[in-house]
């Protein structure tokens, strides 16, 4: 039932204007702090180690890449539409194996990815983590007291984290009984989205379900809930309509 599972944090450079605010000169002030804090190949190493990943770090600069090339990163879920068809200075970091992957200047100046096969989702929220203190010990990130990261989307304030999980509902969906699962979403401050995530269609009956809420809990507490009910919760109804 579960494919693969992800762990997303969303970070900001402190003191700079967020990508949205920003001219291309201060996002290309972002891009080379970012790439400067893990440029050197110990300290990349240290980053693809934390985040569970192997081989070496490679960044992508987007704006030099192939339209063809482009729409290859956004449709293996290593970048978004829109960052995919940006024209703005941008680029991604990944790792051959595609564990492990950051994007920056997308909506915030850093999105950093950790992706498992199956459900794996604590094994991938460690890996986030690591990959995220590793990077946070060169760098500081836009914090508030109050608020906690600070983010251009106010959805992800807080603790900027979104955990997922990518589902074949293909039985829920014949039975009629996807209602569950969105009743489930609407309770449960959840978003059930299209292959591609925001603003897609199912494909062949295959869902994103995440977390929207990041205000006022901690990631242990989001994991937990999502680990340990959300998702049991969602395989039980679908073998339940399979059977």
């Amino acid at each position: 039932v579960v494919m693969s599972c992800r762990v997303r944090l969303a970070r900001n450079v402190a003191g700079m204007p967020f990508v949205g605010r920003a001219t291309h000169p201060q996002r290309r002030e972002a891009l080379d702090a970012i790439r400067g804090a893990c440029s050197d190949t110990p300290v990349a190493g240290e980053l693809v180690a934390a985040a569970g990943a192997s081989g070496a770090l490679a960044w992508v600069d987007m704006p030099s890449m192939p339209a063809r090339d482009r729409q290859l990163l956004w449709e293996r879920h290593l970048v978004s539409r829109n960052f995919a068809e940006g024209d703005s200075p941008r680029a991604v970091a990944l790792t051959q194996d595609e564990r492990f992957s950051m994007m920056v200047n997308e909506e915030d100046h850093l999105r950093l990815q950790v992706i498992r096969q199956g459900n794996l989702l604590r094994e991938a929220f460690d890996d986030a983590m690591g990959a995220e203190a590793a990077l946070a010990s060169r760098m500081d990130f836009a914090f508030h007291d109050r608020w906690g990261y600070l983010t251009a989307c106010p959805t992800n304030v807080g603790c900027g984290i979104r955990i997922g999980v990518m589902v074949h509902l293909r039985a829920l969906r014949v039975t009629n009984d996807l209602e569950k699962v969105q009743r489930a979403a609407k309770e449960l401050h959840l978003a059930v989205r299209g292959f591609h995530g925001e603003g897609t269609e199912a494909a062949g009956d295959w869902y994103q379900v995440s977390n929207q809420r990041t205000l006022g809990v901690s990631e242990a507490d989001l994991l937990g809930h999502f680990a340990g009910t959300v998702v049991p919760s969602i395989v039980a109804w679908e073998r339940e309509a399979r059977a």
